[in-house]
């Protein structure tokens, strides 16, 4: 089979994947709780950089290792004390908003 062929056959089998992984019931819950966490992690990591500080930098001041730092800056499943600690060493203040 050649590479474009095989690709494509690739291509729709991963597109018909993901319209029947969409139809589930719990799709947009757990896609609304991923894009809250991005959302967290992208806000966390602009505030690190805004001062000018290394994952390492800011692992020092949390009193933890930079492999941390990484973790939460990539959304996963982390703590609000962890999330708050951050934003602490970062000079910033974790508020929380219920709309």
């Amino acid at each position: 089979m050649k590479k474009k062929s095989y690709m494509k056959k690739m291509s729709a089998a991963q597109a018909k994947q993901a319209a029947t992984i969409r139809k589930k019931p719990c799709y947009r819950r757990v896609s609304e709780e991923f894009d809250i966490e991005y959302q967290i992690a992208r806000d966390l990591q602009s505030v690190r950089k805004r001062n000018h500080l290394t994952q390492s930098q800011l692992a020092e001041r949390m009193g933890t290792t930079q492999s941390v730092v990484s973790r939460v800056e990539r959304g996963s499943n982390v703590s609000i004390e962890t999330i708050a600690r951050y934003a602490s060493a970062c000079g910033a203040q974790l508020k929380v908003k219920i709309a």
